[in-house]
C-alpha cells in the first residue's frame, strides 16, 4: 500500500501533491481563530505561568484555573505559531514569541493580545465587507458612534484594556522609532496625545538634557502623572489636559505626534497640524510617528511578508474615518497646515518618523 503524507510533497516520489498558494491561503483564513488562541493564551496568564519553566498541561491549567483537556488543545494549537513548544510528548514551554506574552518582558505585548481579541473589536471588524462595499464605517452601526475614541470615553475598563494594548505597541514600535532620533538640538518636547506619556517618558530618559510637556485630555494626563512621577521626570516632565483641536501648549521647540494622525480624518488632522503650527517657533520641528501606506518594503522583522500600515488601514476603515496615509498624502496635509516635510526617519520599518519643519 502506498502512504502519503499530510504535507506537499510524496514520500514515494517527493513530487509536490499540494498547491502551495492553496495551502498558504488555507493558512491566512485560519489566522483569525490563531489570533482568539493567543488573545486565551495572554488573558489565562499562561506565559507568566511558564515562565522558563517546563510544565505539564495538567500543571498549567491548574496554576491558570483551567480546563486541562481544553488547555492542552490550546497549546498544541500555538506550537504552529512559535508561542510555545511541546519539548516532550505533554511537556510544553514557551517559544520565542511567547515570551513577549510575559508580563515582565520589556517589550511585552500580552495587553495587545488581549486588546485585539475583545469582543467590541471582534463585532466591528465583522463588518468590513460593509465598509467596502458602502464607504460606511460600520462602527456606527455596530457601537453606535463615529470614533471608537467616543465609544470607549463612556466605558473605563474597555479604556483601561484599550490603553495597556497602547502601552504595547508603544513598547515594540513607537519607543524604538523615537529612539532613533537625534535629540541633541531639542530644548522641550510637547507630546500630543501622548496618552500615559510611554513614549515621551522614553526619549526624557534617553536624553537627560530634554524637558517635556505631555498633553492629552484632562482625564488622561491625570492617569499618566503616577507613571511620570514612578519614572522619576516630575521635575522635567510637566502636564497639560485641553483639546487638541483647540489649541495646544506653547512651549516646545519640539512636537511629537505619535499615532495621532492615523486616527484622524484629512480636516481634523489639518486642524491639529494648524494648531501645532501656530506655536512652533521658526527654528521648531514637529515629530510625527506614524505608518507609511506605501513604504518600500512588505517584509517584516520576522522574515514573512507584511505591511503594518496597510493592515492597519482596514481597522481605520472600519472604526472612523481616518485611514493610513502614504507619504504624498501626508505631505499634502502637511502643505494645507503650513508646514513641510523636512526628512523621513526610518522609511522602511513598520514605523516610520517624520521630521517636518516650518515653510
Amino acid at each position: 500500500m502506498t502512504t502519503m503524507n499530510v504535507g506537499s510533497r510524496s514520500h514515494d516520489s517527493g513530487e509536490q501533491v499540494h498547491d502551495p498558494a492553496a495551502v498558504r491561503l488555507v493558512e491566512i483564513t485560519l489566522w483569525f481563530w490563531i489570533g482568539q488562541a493567543v488573545g486565551a493564551f495572554a488573558r489565562l496568564g499562561v506565559a507568566d505561568a511558564l515562565a522558563g519553566q517546563h510544565r505539564t498541561a495538567d500543571d498549567l491549567a491548574a496554576r491558570t484555573g483551567s480546563d486541562p483537556g481544553g488547555l492542552r488543545r490550546l497549546l498544541s494549537s500555538l506550537t504552529g505559531v512559535g508561542v510555545v513548544r511541546e519539548v516532550s510528548p505533554g511537556v510544553f514551554a514557551l517559544g520565542e514569541l511567547g515570551e513577549h506574552l510575559r508580563t515582565d518582558h520589556p517589550q511585552s505585548l500580552r495587553d495587545l493580545a488581549v486588546l485585539q481579541s475583545e469582543p467590541w473589536m471582534w463585532r466591528v471588524f465583522e463588518q468590513l465587507q460593509h465598509a467596502v462595499s458602502t464607504g460606511d464605517a460600520p462602527i456606527k452601526d455596530v457601537l453606535g458612534t463615529d470614533y471608537y475614541w467616543t465609544w470607549l470615553n463612556g466605558r473605563p475598563e474597555a479604556r483601561r484594556v484599550f490603553d495597556a494594548g497602547m502601552v504595547s505597541v508603544a513598547k515594540a514600535l513607537q519607543i524604538p522609532t523615537a529612539l532613533a532620533y537625534d535629540y541633541q538640538g531639542v530644548r522641550r518636547i510637547v507630546d500630543i496625545g501622548g496618552g500615559l506619556g510611554q513614549v515621551l517618558t522614553a526619549i526624557l530618559t534617553a536624553n537627560p538634557h530634554v524637558r517635556g510637556t505631555l498633553f492629552d485630555q484632562p482625564a488622561t494626563v491625570a492617569d499618566a502623572q503616577q507613571a511620570l512621577a514612578h519614572a522619576g521626570l516630575t521635575d522635567r516632565c510637566s502636564v497639560a489636559g485641553g483639546d487638541m483641536f483647540q489649541a495646544v501648549p506653547g512651549d516646545g521647540d519640539t512636537y511629537l505626534l505619535s499615532f495621532v494622525l492615523m486616527d484622524w480624518d484629512d480636516e481634523h488632522a489639518v486642524r491639529l497640524l494648524r494648531n501645532v503650527a501656530a506655536v512652533l517657533p521658526a527654528h521648531g520641528r514637529i515629530l510625527v510617528l506614524d505608518c507609511l501606506a506605501d513604504h518600500p518594503s512588505d517584509t517584516g522583522p520576522s522574515g514573512h511578508p507584511f505591511h503594518m500600515g496597510r493592515t492597519v488601514d482596514l481597522f481605520q476603515m472600519c472604526m472612523g474615518s481616518a485611514r493610513v496615509r502614504s507619504r504624498a498624502e501626508f505631505e499634502g496635509l502637511y502643505a494645507r497646515a503650513g508646514v513641510r516635510l523636512h526628512a523621513l526617519h526610518l522609511p522602511q520599518a513598520p514605523v516610520s518618523m517624520m521630521e517636518v519643519t516650518p515653510v
